[in-house]
């Protein structure tokens, strides 16, 4: 009794302290949570440049505003003339400095503004339903991994079963209890059973990846309990974004008419000049000319221009514009009508994967009895190996069809939530 306890006491401290120094370092990587993921994913690089470029567009709106403010310049001219005068010496240079400010260019400026704000919000929503379109591929990625998963599992049960009975059919040929043929078909359908299974991890690797790119997180494991909140078809419809950006970009269309005016032009300008004046051609004259060249000159002008006549040009752009914003609110139109058919057609998709699951579950139970039956009438050589195969197939079908339905349920949920508007992390438990 006392060698027992020994014994128990060395074999725990081994464990113990094998486990501190070894085991942690086989022990597989804590599932990745799909909320985590979709929360990373404000890490992309495709959101990063899509607010990047909201960002350009807001500077761009601030030199707006620099354009209509007074503007300093500070210069230096020189003028040179090939025959000079009493009028107009030789050489003229001299520093300038000269302000100019547009007070008024026919409200142009005030559409440029219309303009530039609608281009921001459009770029905003653009940037939000960027978002939300990773969200939704990363949920697809997710479940279709997790449904690749699955679908490797059940081929690697199908594998071991097969492998057992390779096995135990290897023992009956070699004491005659067994055909040839027999054990060769159960081989065939385990090599195939291989070949899928390299297929399947293919797959699933593939969505381990995508899921990494969109998440900007190296993805390596999942956890199969993940799932989407219950959903109603009665979840109260919100704006799409990407609707809501080709909405705002419509209206910067129909402001562009705000560019197209016969309005007048009002400008101030004040220069201020310091002349140096050089080698005047003066001629021989009886008497004495004075002359007095100023040191500096300081000219302020006021500009108001209209066009009177340009071809009807200007009458021509605008209705151009016109038609461009005709065009929009045409296609904007259409947009919203399809999203609309696209909402319906995604609340059918949902309610459809919904029965799916109940035909999917009861399929499973029917070829599990069918697979048991069948195996002990095999072990027990009351049935051939091809009824055998076709109940070991016919649940692993069954199988995978089920946990297929499951999780397209998950993306039938996330699809319906996109369609409608919703925030879909909300939705992730």
């Amino acid at each position: 009794m006392v060698l027992k306890k020994i014994c128990v006491f060395l074999l725990f401290c081994f464990v113990f302290a094998y486990g501190e120094s070894g085991l942690d370092s086989t022990l597989p990587s804590a599932p990745q949570d799909l909320k985590m993921l979709l929360q990373n994913a404000q890490k992309n690089l495709l959101l990063h440049a899509k607010n990047t470029e909201s960002q350009a567009l807001k500077e761009e709106k601030k030199a707006l505003y620099g354009e209509y403010l007074p503007k300093v310049a500070l210069g230096y001219a020189y003028q040179n003339t090939l025959n000079p005068d009493i009028f107009y010496p030789e050489r003229v240079d001299g520093a300038f400095l000269e302000a100019q400010w547009l007070l008024f260019d026919g409200l142009k400026r005030e559409g440029k503004l219309e303009i530039a704000e609608y281009k921001i919000k459009a770029k905003e929503s653009q940037s939000k339903s960027t978002k939300d379109q990773l969200e939704l591929k990363i949920i697809k990625e997710y479940f279709s991994a997790l449904s690749a998963q699955s679908k490797l599992n059940a081929l690697k049960h199908q594998q071991k079963e097969l492998q057992e009975s390779i096995v135990k059919y290897e023992k009956f040929y070699a004491v005659g209890l067994a055909a040839l043929d027999t054990l060769e078909a159960i081989k065939a359908q385990n090599y195939q059973n291989s070949y899928t299974i390299e297929s399947v991890k293919l797959a699933y690797k593939a969505h381990l990846e995508q899921l990494s790119l969109l998440s900007g997180t190296q993805v390596t494991t999942l956890n199969v309990r993940t799932k989407l909140q219950d959903v109603s078809l009665d979840t109260p419809q919100v704006a799409r974004e990407d609707l809501q950006a080709n909405f705002y970009a419509t209206k910067a269309i129909e402001s562009a008419k705000s560019q197209y005016t016969y309005l007048p032009t009002i400008a101030l300008t004040n220069r201020y000049i310091r002349y140096n004046y050089h080698n005047r051609n003066i001629p021989l004259l009886p008497f004495n000319i004075p002359l007095e060249d100023p040191n500096y000159q300081n000219i302020f002008g006021i500009s108001v221009s209209f066009t009177l006549f340009d071809s009807f040009a200007t009458l021509r752009a605008r209705e151009s514009a016109r038609l461009n914003a005709l065009a929009a609110n045409f296609e904007y139109a259409y947009l919203k009508d399809m999203q609309n058919k696209e909402l319906i057609i995604a609340k059918e998709a949902l309610r459809s994967a919904k029965e799916k699951i109940t035909w999917a579950q009861s399929s499973v139970k029917s070829a599990s009895v069918t697979y048991s039956y069948a195996k002990e009438k095999f072990n027990a050589q009351l049935i051939d190996y091809t009824q055998y195969l076709n109940a070991l197939t016919t649940l692993l079908n069954a199988q995978s069809f089920y946990d297929e339905a499951r999780f397209d349920y998950e993306i039938k949920k996330a699809e319906f939530l996109y369609k409608n508007g919703n925030a879909l992390v909300q939705f992730v438990n």
